[in-house]
């Protein structure tokens, strides 16, 4: 069906949003998990109530005053799985739909006051598994399928009224095929375990620490087709491992601190600091912090072998109290970047291309206050598949907060090159504190938040990058008050919700942003090569594709390339805009993609539709593109075309006399 839109039809239709809308008053509501592309789930901080939003005020409701949240266990079914109690009664296993009559329990574990306090939940192949507590078999491992007669005891590791480990500490990890987690005997210790789902196919992978004594493994990462974790036995301390699933193939990847001592922790006065804190991925290696023994800020990287797990830098020599985290580390083509101190005098970003040579400081900034620059990472979370992926703003670009003596603590921009790399704007005039925390959340070319201009206080602020679009969203604590915006990727109906103080209470209240949220990476532009990863891993890989008839398998040729790897790379596609794809993997499907083509508006050279320059994908809308105006004027000079149109508020379209844009979906 076509549309023939006018620049009336459509600034009337986009003009009424609010760019800040309130949705609920004094409640405390807190974005808690995405239930759907159009409902989170919300959890009051006053009394734990449970809350459904649409991002409306009407869709913005109380679900159940009697079921007390508590945490989250995962989306089964298009349900969230939660662990939650009623009145006096302990915690156990509820699920919601996101309406009244879809909340309810799962099943009464462990009857009346104690509860079966359900956690160390993780989700594989539509079944969550985790650990409960029953009087017969003490704290063991289960597993739900998110109904009564599906959730049922795995196995009783530790056989009788005793627990096989504690609350929280089962370190419980999917790599898709199995689930690995530690697990204690009486025999054995807490060691490595294994399970497939079934009583029989849970076993002991690995006594790694043999006997009695515990191997304690944690920190598991899937690297490739290994899985890393740290361990420790009787000849090393704590130390990275590495398996494949196998006993044979789990074994020590480097004693990276030669003997017993610890390459992820560090002692002092008797007490244990750790220095490793997980893996950043670049090029098909991990990079990761560890000490030999000779400095506690040395960066490391590993491709799963003993001989390519090596020290890069001794960043920050010496055996103090550095600070250096690849965790939030942001990853360029080229290169990554990550913060740097020695918590002392120093406030840096560092850069890596993988290589010692190539491992350097980028830029120094101000250690007053002992500030460190913080890396805002443009996280999007997939509600379909709960996972999250990062990008770069604009495609190669991104944002932290640094201090300086002159200017204070306040919100830089990067390309990844120093000339490049520059305040985006002295909010807070002077030495002062521009942006005291990093509270933020993207939209396609916006980032939103935080900040103070000492004439206002904590309020919400946008930015397109450069000072002169850094403006104030809105006042939401009029004056000189905070409404200390708490800004999260959280979305319903492509808008983004968050907590703010408008004043009037010590609660917080409930708004909503309006934007439209960063598209997926199945969003290309129309002729450009699109890759696609599998999601799931193994030994045979298949892409299949379904072009409205079914999935069928794909052959390399024309447009495609990669079939039978893991990852299927699209050149060109123009017509594309709906295919879906998958990749079965020796029997079993990977998530499902959905192509689209989406071409953004950006103005840069003037405000004429008909101007391929102004479009990120520097060509001019077809009826088979999906656009997107959030900044700006777009002015229709010629008749036009495209598959669909989205004017952000704030932003605008219309049309010069005598021209119409044909919107055919």
């Amino acid at each position: 069906m076509k549309k023939i839109f006018t620049a009336f039809t459509v600034m009337a239709a986009f003009n009424l949003q609010a760019q800040v809308t309130q949705i609920n008053s004094n409640r405390s509501l807190l974005p808690s998990y995405p239930l759907s592309s159009t409902k989170t789930i919300l959890v009051s901080d006053i009394d734990s109530s449970l809350w459904v939003s649409d991002a409306t005020l009407a869709g913005t409701v109380q679900i159940s005053a009697t079921i007390k949240y508590e945490e989250p266990a995962g989306i089964l079914s298009g349900k969230l799985i939660f662990r939650g109690r009623v009145g006096n009664n302990g915690s156990e296993l509820y699920s919601t739909d996101g309406t009244i009559a879809g909340t309810s329990l799962v099943k009464d574990i462990y009857s009346g006051v104690p509860g079966s306090n359900p956690t160390d939940f993780t989700v594989m192949n539509n079944t969550i598994y985790f650990s409960a507590v029953t009087l017969a078999e003490g704290r063991e491992l289960w597993k739900t399928n998110g109904t009564n007669a599906g959730t049922t005891l795995v196995k009783d590791i530790a056989v009788g009224p005793g627990s096989s480990n504690r609350e929280y500490f089962y370190e419980m990890f999917s790599n898709g095929s199995y689930v690995l987690f530690a697990a204690n005997t009486a025999a054995e210790g807490l060691e490595l375990w294994k399970t497939d789902g079934t009583s029989g196919g849970t076993v002991l992978l690995k006594n790694i620490n043999s006997g009695a004594d515990s191997s304690s493994p944690q920190n598991f990462y899937k690297l490739n087709n290994l899985i890393l974790f740290t361990a420790k036995d009787a000849t090393h301390g704590d130390e990275l491992w590495k398996t494949d699933g196998t006993a044979g193939g789990t074994v020590l990847l480097k004693d990276i601190n030669a003997g017993t001592e610890n390459s992820t922790t560090f002692s002092f006065f008797g007490f244990d600091f750790p220095i490793f804190d997980g893996f950043l991925l670049f090029k098909n290696k991990g990079y990761f912090r560890a000490s030999d023994g000779n400095g506690n800020g040395q960066l490391w990287s590993t491709d799963g072998t003993a001989a390519n797990t090596t020290l890069l830098k001794d960043v920050v020599p010496g055996m103090g109290f550095p600070y250096m985290s690849t965790l939030n580390a942001v990853v360029l083509p080229d290169k990554f970047i990550f913060s740097v101190s020695d918590a002392v005098s120093t406030s840096e970003l560092w850069q890596s291309n993988g290589t010692p040579a190539g491992t350097s400081l980028f830029k120094e900034f101000s250690a007053v206050n002992s500030d460190i620059p913080f890396i805002m990472p443009n996280y999007q979370y997939d509600v379909n598949t709960g996972s999250f992926t990062t990008s770069l703003f604009q495609g190669n670009k991104f944002f932290f907060t640094a201090s300086t003596d002159a200017e204070g603590k306040e919100l830089w921009i990067s390309d990844g090159t120093l000339p490049n790399t520059k305040m985006v704007k002295n909010i807070n005039a002077g030495a002062n504190d521009g942006v005291e925390f990093a509270s933020y959340a993207f939209t396609t070319d916006t980032l939103y938040f935080a900040a103070t201009d000492g004439i206002k206080g904590n309020e919400l602020w946008k930015t397109d990058g450069t000072d002169a679009n850094t403006k104030l969203v809105a006042d939401i604590n009029t004056g000189l008050g905070d409404s200390g915006p708490e800004l999260t990727f959280f979305t319903a109906n492509g808008k983004l919700i968050f907590n703010a103080n408008n004043g009037d209470n010590t609660e917080v209240d409930l708004y909503v942003l309006g934007g439209t949220i960063v598209p997926p990476a199945s969003s290309p532009c129309p002729g450009t090569a699109f890759s696609i990863t599998s999601s799931i891993t193994g030994a045979l890989y298949q892409w299949q594709a379904n072009t409205g008839t079914g999935f069928t398998n794909i052959s390399n040729g024309g447009v495609y390339g990669g079939a039978t790897t893991p990852t299927l790379l699209i050149t060109a596609p123009t017509s594309f805009y709906g295919y879906q794809y998958r990749c079965n993997v020796a029997g079993n499907f990977s998530s499902v993609t959905t192509l689209k083509f989406v071409n953004t508006w950006k103005g840069a050279v003037n405000n004429l539709w008909n101007n391929a320059a102004n479009w990120s994908c520097n060509t001019v809308p077809d009826a088979n593109t999906d656009v997107i105006i959030n900044t700006g004027t777009a002015v229709l000079n010629v008749n036009g075309s495209c598959r669909s149109i989205t004017v952000s508020a704030g932003a605008s379209f219309t049309a010069n006399t005598g021209f119409t844009l044909q919107v055919t979906h």
